[in-house]
């Protein structure tokens, strides 16, 4: 073989060795460098995200104050402290929000949320009561829907009952339900000689008369803050009626209040005051100081919400309060029928943070939240509450009644008629300035002068009861 030939294939034999251990290593070191580099990349991703996560719990956000008006501690007690706890939880679960409360005096429920929603400055959080107390503030546009943050099941679950609903828009979600009736002392009433319960308004006057001889007042009021008007009208008003509609229909004016049928409750009213039956200081006495006679042993019977009980039961002893309804007297269906009522809160139309207010409703309807209003002697607004922890027979009686009550009535009644014919009224009706006939004319006439004066009013409050 020529020498200069063999030179040439050696000389390619090289350049093959080279090539091919190069293409070897090329061909290797890809599938190494994608390993390190997928695991390089997993460690970097999870380096990231654990990055973020401290950073977002040192950095929370841009701080938030809210403020939440309320009411109810006057008639729950204990309550106040179950808002806090609340506050507390969501302020934990949302370290860069503030929460301010504010717990409102009852006579400036009414003016207070208007007043500043109409100056741009509302509470994040509004307590409601029911009904025509909670939509006329809907209609004047302060109180935001609340579909757009809740399913239909959740507003069902959370008692956004049809008298806070409009068009198809939620307003209210519920806090808290409760009996609405009668209090009383069972030892006084055995000491008496009252063997049992009244159901009928005989044997109530029955037993008033035997609790009046013994020296006790049968029955203690307040009305010189003018809310035992309300309270009245409603467990006495129903008496008459046969359906909810009547209540409505009372309300358009299709029935008339100066109908000697509708202001039968009043007659009652004056004939337990004409009796004796009611303590003579009346007028002298708020509602609150009316109901603290019965815990002081002075009184036998009371009108209270469900939600008080507890702390009557604290004064006069556990076991020895009973509760009731109206003891029937009307030839109407729902003569006898107990009375009940849910409050509630809603979000301000005018709220900078309704997102955060919604998850606040959200966690009041919390099961921990729930059990906690049960704790305190109350019922929570929710039908996810489980009912089968309720002990006592007084608890269970109001259960019961919530159950199978109709809603309290003065929810309906426009309140310049509640306020001018029941609350003021029955002020006149216990110092002797008006009769139940001059009441009921009352009634009718503030109702078509509401009706003349709100015609835009009347119109909404039409479709609402449709």
């Amino acid at each position: 073989m020529n020498y200069k030939l063999l030179k040439i294939l050696a000389f390619f034999a090289m350049v093959c060795l080279v090539v091919s251990v190069g293409f070897g290593c090329k061909v290797e070191q890809p599938i190494e460098t994608a390993a390190e580099t997928t695991a390089a990349a997993e460690t970097t991703a999870a380096a990231a995200e654990t990055k973020a996560e401290a950073e977002t719990e040192e950095t929370p956000g841009e701080p938030v104050s809210m403020n939440i008006w309320w009411w109810g501690e006057q008639e729950f007690v204990g309550l106040q402290g179950w808002v806090d706890e609340t506050v507390k939880i969501f302020q934990e679960e949302h370290p860069n929000v503030t929460i301010t409360t504010t717990l409102q005096a009852t006579e400036n429920v009414f003016s207070d949320f208007p007043t500043a929603s109409a100056a741009g400055n509302p509470p994040d959080l509004q307590y409601m009561w029911n009904g025509v107390y909670c939509m006329d503030w809907a209609w004047q546009g302060h109180v935001e829907p609340l579909n757009a943050y809740f399913t239909d099941e959740e507003l069902d679950m959370m008692y956004s009952l049809p008298l806070t609903s409009y068009e198809g828009k939620a307003y209210r979600v519920g806090w808290y339900s409760f009996a609405f009736g009668w209090a009383y002392n069972k030892s006084m009433l055995e000491e008496c000689g009252v063997a049992s319960e009244p159901k009928t308004w005989a044997e109530w006057l029955d037993a008033c008369g035997k609790i009046k001889a013994k020296g006790y007042i049968p029955i203690s009021l307040g009305s010189k803050d003018k809310l035992v008007g309300d309270w009245l009208q409603a467990v006495f008003g129903y008496q008459q009626l046969d359906t909810y509609g009547d209540v409505l229909r009372l309300c358009t004016g299709e029935l008339k209040w100066d109908d000697p049928k509708y202001y039968e409750h009043w007659v009652k009213i004056k004939e337990l005051w004409d009796k004796g039956y009611i303590n003579s200081d009346v007028n002298s006495l708020d509602l609150y100081q009316g109901q603290e006679m019965l815990s002081k042993g002075e009184s036998a019977f009371t009108i209270a919400v469900g939600s008080i009980i507890p702390s009557i039961e604290e004064a006069i002893g556990v076991g020895n309060v009973g509760y009731m309804a109206t003891p029937a007297f009307g030839s109407g269906k729902l003569a006898g029928v107990p009375t009940m009522d849910v409050q509630g809160i809603g979000i301000a139309s005018g709220s900078a943070n309704k997102e955060l207010a919604a998850e606040f409703l959200r966690l009041m309807h919390r099961k921990d939240r729930l059990d906690a209003i049960y704790a305190l002697g109350g019922f929570p607004a929710n039908k996810s509450f489980d009912a089968s922890q309720i002990e006592g027979d007084v608890y269970k009686v109001m259960w019961d009644m919530i159950q199978n009550g109709i809603v309290y009535m003065s929810d309906v009644v426009p309140y310049a008629v509640t306020d001018g014919a029941a609350n003021s009224g029955c002020q006149q009706l216990f110092a002797g300035q008006s009769t139940p006939e001059d009441l009921g004319k009352e009634a009718q006439r503030l109702l078509e002068e509401w009706k003349s004066q709100n015609p835009d009013m009347l119109e909404n409050y039409v479709n609402w009861m449709k």
